[in-house]
């Protein structure tokens, strides 16, 4: 029987809206260097290894539903991603919520039943879509070097802290 909290701590929690205006307030352009600086820093052995030549300057769009924010980046080579304005038309648009990301991203859920659900939803090159879903499915993402397993570890640990919570809730 659901209790006055489960409204509180739904099974696929979304960014209250609260929460996403103050994000939403920060320039697109921002949002973007700030991701690929991070990528940079976080997959540097992959982009020197080549990994991403399946990218090579293909524009590609996050837009994070929930937390609306609108991510736009290119990968350039051995200089690894880059940031690109809302003059250079997308190739793929990856649109989903924060949750369903961190799913993804952590592997908590499965990646073909996120798309199949339309959790997460690829538009644009479908064919680099797959590839791309296909080099998430198939990377060893505890191989990594530097802060990627920490920090990968550490919100698979809060993702189920939540559901842990979230299913004594409902």
């Amino acid at each position: 029987m659901p209790t006055a909290l489960s409204s509180l701590f739904p099974p696929r929690p979304t960014l209250p809206a609260p929460c996403a205006w103050p994000l939403s307030l920060i320039p697109g352009a921002v949002h973007s260097t700030v991701l690929t600086k991070a990528l940079n820093v976080l997959l540097a052995a992959q982009i020197q290894q080549g990994e991403f030549e399946f990218l090579r300057d293909r524009v590609l769009v996050i837009n994070v539903r929930d937390a609306r924010i609108t991510y736009r980046f290119c990968f350039t080579g051995s200089a690894g991603f880059a940031p690109r304005s809302a003059a250079h038309p997308p190739d793929l648009t990856v649109s989903g919520a924060i949750y369903d990301f961190l799913a993804l991203a952590t592997r908590r859920e499965d990646s073909d039943t996120l798309f199949f659900n339309r959790r997460v939803v690829m538009e644009g090159d479908t064919a680099l879509g797959l590839e791309l879903k296909n080099w998430l499915d198939g990377a060893d993402l505890e191989t990594f070097a530097g802060l990627l397993p920490p920090l990968l570890r550490a919100t698979q640990g809060l993702m189920a802290a939540y559901e842990r919570l979230s299913s004594r809730m409902n």
